[in-house]
Formats: structure tokens, sequence, C-alpha cells
């Protein structure tokens, strides 16, 4: 085998000067996050880890209210996969050393913090596998050097716990990379020093996280190479897994470079289409702070989207390269292949991948006259020119599935949007989007314990102790909540509560410091990356949103973000401005600065309408189990930018709270397409049926519609719902050809117009007679094949509101309620501005009060046990009564 290689390094000298150096490199991504964030009874400074976690199962412990053990997760199952503990421990330093005959060979590991974490609770207990002294392979490995003295094995800077860089606060991104830092010098030394190289969980990028890189001491991150190619000007859009499987590029990320040598391909649903050399050389990317002008650089590294799935799953040869790379390679700025995936999932994590797979490519490129070599001596040998600055679009690596590299990074943030309109739904709920606004609850209310205590040690906070003060304590809690991971599989088992859990332990801390030091506030509002939808307005939307189907989305789009802040948000402001050419070139600063300049006009604003956004499971999903609710939330702010087309906007979001802090976000861009305002909002949005107005009142006329049918149907409906029976309405309220159902009632049935576009639609009301007071409209779908849309089995509901001058909709937006209908209880989201001298009152439609309870939590569950079935209306007054939140309430 020595002669063998021997042959091939030779046959490598020869070939080199064919090839023109084609590089390639490796890296590996090792994680398990920390699975369940309780306060460890162990250490109680501390969360819980691997061991314990599971220890405490087996022994009677970590039982809940939901009457299960937690975490669900098998950890035993998790860590004791022969792959895993061989990897953790020592295979990555097997494989590097089977590369030491190539003078520059080596790889990347990815160790995140929180896994360090979990092996070392392991380790210390002589538990599946796991043995004391683990580091020193890794060690050992670091300190192999290439032929110009740089580690073979570069142990990159991560953040702690698997956080999604594009989607956290510059803040929170600092404060993991430092735990990450602190935890790698306690584990593997200072020398060599951290690396000056980042990997982003889940190869998820953007420009706006440059800044706080760069504060770091980071000088290049690894990016997705897709995100390169998908803002060519030349980018050969072509739906599909082959090429563009999700929404295609705006034109705000397109630049007027040319990738010209393009080729594509997919493997299990993966793949896109890339430029060579372009998408395979490394390049500078920028980023302006927008409020001093400072503009910040980093080297940015692609990696092979494609190529690097295909390492991870199977054996490969260099026929790729050959075909589609190399022959385009600049020898003036070199290619390069990184193949980067998981290090220990799939076939990617195992012993043959590990023992033949690397070495059996890396010499097999080396025979080519290819480089296998490690990112810091690429750059090292091939610095990238200051003026090489390109654009990098957001977005992740392909391989999340359902998501596939989208720049919103929809696997871990599912929009909030009306299914049959592809519109914004201000009324919409998912369990990613709730969890957010949880994270930045707590994030805004451990800020301002720093804030009030003192900048805290980083040290502390990774190990807190008896001297650790409440705000290092309150951090220490924290940053497992933001694991991506919680997000990336949903609602499965108990992921969705780890996050909750976590940020409720935090703010216990917090508030403590922040009870104790009443009336002061110098923390601004925290608030989320804003996002838009559709993603792009007046263009075409395409992917999992929509089905796999090409649609022409509406020119009119939102803005929506969440905000918190311990004494409340006061002002709430969109503001947009156009661009006067339509560019924004690398070049230039104007569009990237809150003071712009002439290339761009003024700022517009548009006052943000605010909705309390619901701490429960609001969609009824079978698969979500909240038995740990949050203590705090963040709201959901939302405007419309409507009658633009064909223009290049810049846009970002002010926030100030009730002490005069500011928050100004990024500033974004986006690029509308032609004019087209179709489409819709309303009510509902349940198995394709919608309404408009949303929020009727008895002056209204109501337009229903059930989309996406081929048969005909009517309406089969009532009003006032009393128990599970509606009451007929008034015939002064039936449509024409109505009539009673089974002759008898009390439903009567309406002939629905069309299909017609596939959609049945039919108009009712107003219900103003003075014949019949209607509180609400029930109903279902009667297809005149016989089948039935009953909202699986939930039936729809209409509230109608009888008192227009006294109840609008801004009064229900700040007002949540869960379940609804609601049948024994209901919970109360309610803004933080209603928890001081204010009463709440639940009121019947005759005009009882049921009712009254002063609020003391921001979420809270309101008995309605002995309440006959019909409509409510639930009211927040303030000290004056004066009515300051309402929303309609059917009980059942």
């Amino acid at each position: 085998m020595r002669s063998f290689y021997i042959l091939l390094i030779f046959l490598a000298i020869i070939s080199q000067k064919v090839n023109s150096q084609v590089h390639t490199s490796y890296l590996w991504h090792l994680e398990q996050p920390i699975y369940w964030p309780e306060v460890s009874l162990w250490n109680p400074y501390e969360y819980q880890k691997a061991w314990e976690s599971q220890y405490l199962k087996w022994n009677n412990g970590n039982w809940y209210s939901d009457g299960l053990q937690h975490p669900l997760n098998n950890i035993q199952e998790i860590f004791s996969n022969e792959d895993r503990k061989a990897v953790y421990q020592y295979r990555a330093k097997d494989a590097v050393q089977s590369l030491l005959g190539l003078p520059e060979a080596g790889a990347q590991v990815n160790y995140s913090g929180c896994l360090i974490e979990n092996v070392n609770s392991l380790a210390a207990a002589n538990q599946w596998g796991y043995n004391n002294g683990w580091q020193n392979n890794f060690i050992t490995a670091r300190g192999w050097n290439t032929s110009s003295g740089k580690p073979r094995m570069d142990i990159t800077a991560f953040t702690m716990n698997h956080a999604l860089s594009p989607l956290i606060s510059d803040k929170m991104l600092r404060r993991q990379i430092q735990a990450h830092r602190y935890v790698y010098a306690l584990n593997f030394g200072s020398n060599p020093v951290y690396s000056k190289g980042y990997w982003p969980a889940e190869c998820s990028f953007s420009v706006r996280n440059i800044k706080a890189l760069v504060e770091e001491g980071i000088e290049w991150s690894v990016i997705a190479n897709s995100h390169l190619a998908r803002t060519l000007s030349d980018y050969p859009l072509q739906f599909g897994t082959s090429g563009c499987n999700i929404d295609p590029p705006n034109r705000a990320d397109v630049v007027d470079t040319q990738g010209y040598n393009w080729w594509n391909g997919q493997i299990d649903g993966r793949g896109g289409t890339f430029a060579a050399p372009y998408c395979y050389q490394l390049h500078k990317a920028r980023y302006i702070d927008p409020e001093t002008g400072t503009e910040y650089k980093i080297t940015v590294v692609p990696m092979d989207d494609l190529l690097s799935y295909m390492n991870g799953y199977s054996t490969m040869g260099t026929g790729e390269i050959d075909n589609h790379i190399a022959p385009h390679n600049d020898p003036q700025r070199p290619s390069m292949v990184l193949l980067a995936h998981d290090g220990d999932n799939a076939w990617g994590g195992g012993y043959d991948y590990y023992t033949n797979s690397v070495p059996g490519f890396a010499y097999a490129a080396a025979a080519k006259g290819y480089v296998p070599t490690t990112i810091q001596q690429f750059i090292n040998d091939h610095p990238v020119p200051e003026n090489a600055v390109v654009h990098v679009e957001d977005g992740s690596w392909v391989n999340a599935a359902n998501d596939w590299g989208h720049p919103q990074f929809i696997n871990w943030l599912w929009p909030l949007y009306n299914n049959s309109t592809y519109r914004f739904n201000p009324e919409g709920w998912t369990e990613d989007a709730r969890n957010w606004a949880v994270l930045l609850a707590a994030e805004n209310r451990v800020q301002m314990a720093e804030d009030l205590t003192g900048t805290p040690a980083i040290a502390r906070i990774v190990q807190p102790n008896a001297s650790s003060t409440l705000s290092e304590r309150a951090w220490h809690h924290l940053l497992p909540a933001y694991n991506s991971g919680y997000m990336y599989y949903g609602s499965s088992i108990d992921m969705e509560v780890k996050q909750s859990l976590a940020c409720n332990i935090a703010c216990s801390f917090a508030d403590q410091v922040i009870n104790a030091n009443a009336g002061t506030d110098n923390t601004p509002p925290s608030v989320f990356i804003p996002q838009r939808f559709p993603y792009n307005p007046g263009g075409t939307g395409f992917g999992p949103i929509y089905g796999y189907q090409q649609h022409q989305n509406t020119s009119d789009f939102h803005v929506w973000t969440f905000a918190y802040d311990v004494s409340g948000i006061q002002s709430a402001i969109l503001k947009y401005r156009i661009d006067n050419d339509g560019v924004n070139p690398v070049s230039s600063s104007n569009n990237e600065t809150y003071a712009g300049g002439p290339e761009v006009q003024a700022w517009q604003n548009i006052t943000m309408t605010y909705r309390n956004f619901p701490t429960g499971n609001v969609t009824n999903n079978p698969e979500i189990s909240f038995f740990i609710l949050p203590d705090y939330i963040a709201g959901l702010y939302y405007s419309e930018i409507t009658g633009i087309s064909e223009t290049l906007l810049d846009y970002y979001v002010e926030m100030t709270d009730m002490s005069g802090n500011l928050t100004k976000t990024p500033i974004q861009h986006v690029y509308v397409g032609e004019s087209n305002t179709g489409g819709g909002g309303g009510g509902g949005g349940q198995n394709g049926v919608t309404w408009t107005p949303e929020y009727p009142t008895r002056n209204d006329v109501i337009n229903i519609t059930q989309s996406n049918t081929t048969e005909g149907g009517k309406l089969h409906w009532g009003v006032n719902l009393n128990g599970s029976l509606w009451q007929t309405p008034d015939q002064a309220y039936w449509p024409a050809g109505s009539y009673l159902f089974n002759g008898s009632g009390p439903a009567i049935e309406s002939p629905m117009n069309g299909p017609s576009g596939g959609n049945l639609t039919i108009s009712l009301g107003p219900f103003n007679n003075p014949d019949q007071q209607v509180n609400g409209v029930d109903f279902v779908i009667h297809f005149n094949n016989n089948t039935w849309n009953n909202n699986n089995g939930a039936d729809f509901h209409i509230p109608i509101n009888n008192s227009p001058t006294s109840v609008d909709n801004n009064l229900r937006a700040k007002m949540s309620l869960w379940p609804v209908p609601a049948k024994d209880f209901v919970n109360v989201g309610i803004s933080q501005e209603f928890l001081n001298e204010h009463t709440l009152r639940l009121v019947s439609a005759q005009g009882e009060l049921c009712r009254i309870a002063t609020p003391d939590r921001e979420n809270f569950r309101l008995d309605l046990d002995g309440l006959v079935p019909g409509v409510y209306t639930l009211m927040i007054l303030d000290k004056h009564k004066q009515i300051k939140a309402s929303s309609k309430l059917v009980k059942i």
C-alpha cells in the first residue's frame, strides 16, 4: 500500500502542470445538542448534560406534568452508536493521519461546544464506551503540520450550541462563539490558537453576520456555493431538483457578473446549478454598518453543495472535478473543492468513510494533479485579493429537506401565509415562528439583566458556580435554547418545548435583577430580523411553500417581525425607500446605510400592526404537546408595502420602547417585480376555505371562498352556535335558492357559485335585520358528490361584531385566544402594557358580565366551566374603563 501511495504522489507531480492545481479539502461537522436543558440535580448551577438526563430517567426522575419522563430522545441509542463513539473520540484523528503522506493535506473538524459537554459527561462516568482523555487524539492531530506549518486538523470556530447565525442577534452570535472558544481552550488547549475559520451551523450564512464574526477575530467563513451561483446574472433558471427547487433568486441579490461555465446535478433531491471557477474560488464579502458606514470584510470559502452530499453518502472519484471544474480553473486564483458534511451521520460518519474513502479520494485527487490541502494552508498560499468582493445570497446548504437552501431558512422558520392565496396571514401560526418569539423575549430580559449588572465573565457563563452573578446564570441557561436542531425536527417528540424550558429558567434569574431595579430600563427592544412574504413580490414563487408549482406572486408584500421589550413597545415603524436605478452595486454603500446617498430616495414610514402572538398550540396539532408554556413571548408586528412595481427597495424596522430606547434592524433589499395585486387575505385558510372581511361586523357582506376544487357545492350553514346545535338563520338572510337541509333544518343549504378557476364562492349578509341578532355564522362545505369539508370536524366559525363602534381589529390584535372554539377553558395572551391597572371582562352576547379578573401575566388560562355555549366578548379595560383590547370567543 505504501508503494502504491508513493506512485500516486509521483504521478501527481507529473500531472500538476496539466490540471492547474485544483485544491481539495474536507470539513466534518460533529454535533449533539443539550437534550434536556433543565436545571441539573447534580450541580444546581448548571443545566443537565447527556449522562445526567439519562441517569435520572433510569432512576425515576425527570417526570413532568404530561405524565412522561423527559427528554423523550433515546440518549443511549444516540451516543452508544459505534461510529459516533469512534469519531467523537479518535476516528477523525485516524483519518487525518492517513493523509500525512501528502504535504498539504488535512481536514477541518467542527466540534460543537454542547457535544463536548455531553461527551465529557459520559467520559467522566465511563459510560457507553467514552473515556477520559479522549481530547488527546484531537490535540495530537492538531499538532501535525502541513509543509508550511499549518495544522493538519483545524478545529474550526463555531457557536456553542449550533445556533443558526443569520436568525440571531449579533450579541447572541458573539456570545455563542465566545462560549465555544472557552470550551475549546479547556479541552484542546490554546496552542495552536483558536481557529481563524468559522463553520456556520447548517452552513447558514448572511453577510449580516460579518461584523460580529470580524469582531470575534474570525477571518474566514464557509458558505454554500449555491448562494454564489444564484447571484450570477446568467444563472440558468430551471426548476427542479437539479436546478432551482425553491424560490428563484430575487433580483436584489443578482450582480452583473456572469458564470459562463455551468453544470448541474442532484442526489436524493439535493442538487443545483453551479458555475466554474466562480463557485469554487475564495472571495471577499463585506458588510457595511448602516449607522456608521464602517466596512467589515471576511474571506468566504465555498463548500461544494452537490459533491459534499455525494461524499457523505457514497464513495466518489474525481470525475465531476475532471469534467466540470478543473477545465475552467484559474491558476492565478485556483479553485477549491471543499467537501463539507456531517461527520457523525449516515455513511459519511462511518468506518468505511473515514478509513477508506477519505484517503482514497485524497490520493486519487493527488494522482490527477489536484492538491489535497487545508483551508488555512490554501489561504496562506493563495491569499484572496482585497478587491475580489462579491455578494453572497442568504441561505444554508441544500441538505435540509424542504428547505433546500432557501434564502429565508424556511426549514427553521416556516412562514406565516395563507396556503390558498399565498399571501401573508397575520393570523398565521407555526411552532417554529412561535419558538423564535419565545427566544427573543427571553433574550431581551437576559440582556436587560446584563445591562443592569455589568458585562458577565464567559468562564462563569459556561461553568457557573456560587460566585456567578444572576446575569451569568441567566446566560448559561439561555444559550442552549438556541440550538437549531430543536426547530429542525419541529413537532417531533418533545423538541417543541425545549426552548421554553431553557428560556423560563434563564428568565427566572434575569427577573430577579429586573425586579430589583424597577423603573430602570436602558435596554433597547429585541427585534427579530424582519421577514417578508412573498419572498419574490411581483415575481415567481416555487418550492415547498407552493407545492413545487410555479406561482405568480402579488407585487404587494408584507414585512413582519417579532419584537419584545421589558417595558413595552412604544412605536413600531417599517421604513422603506426606493432605489433610483434598480441596482445595488458592491462598489457603493448608498443602499447599505441609513443615511443613504444620491442613488436612493428618502425613507417612507409605515406604522406596523401589532398582534399578541399565541404561546399555545392554536392549530391543535396532535403531534405538539406544550406541557411547558413560556413565561414570556414576543409580539408579532407587520405592515404591507403596496403599489410598488419593477423597483428595488431598501427596508428596515425601527422599534422604540416605553423608555425611549431605540432599535434599528439591518437594512435589507428586495426587488419588486411586475405589478400584480392578485390573491388576497381574509380569515380562515383551513382546508382551502377563506372569507373576507376577516372580522366582519353586523353591517358587512361576507364573501366565502372554497379554493382548489373542481366540484360544485352548497354552503351548509347556520347561526348562533348553541352547544353543538346551530340556529336556523332568519329567511331575510337566505341567499337565492336556499332551503332547509333535509326539509327540517336547523341548517340551511345555499348554492355556491362555480367552480370557476378552482373556486366556489358565496356572499352572506349583512346580518343587521332586527328580527334576528346574529352573533356568529357557522358552516361547512357540502360538495355535490356528497363529500364534505368540515374543517376536520371543527366546522368553520365566523364571529359577528354587533358593536362595531366599540370593538375593532386593532383591539383584537392585542389579544390572542386559543383554542378557538373553546370548551372548558381558553388560553389568553395579552400585551405587557395590560399588566398594570387593567381588568379583564368576559361578556355574553346578551351583555351579561360572566367573568372579571386582573391579569398579572402575559399568558394565562381563563376557566369557562359553567358557561353556556355561545359567542362571548373578552375585553381588557384600563382604569378609566376604556376598552384597550377585545376579541370574540366562541364557546362550544
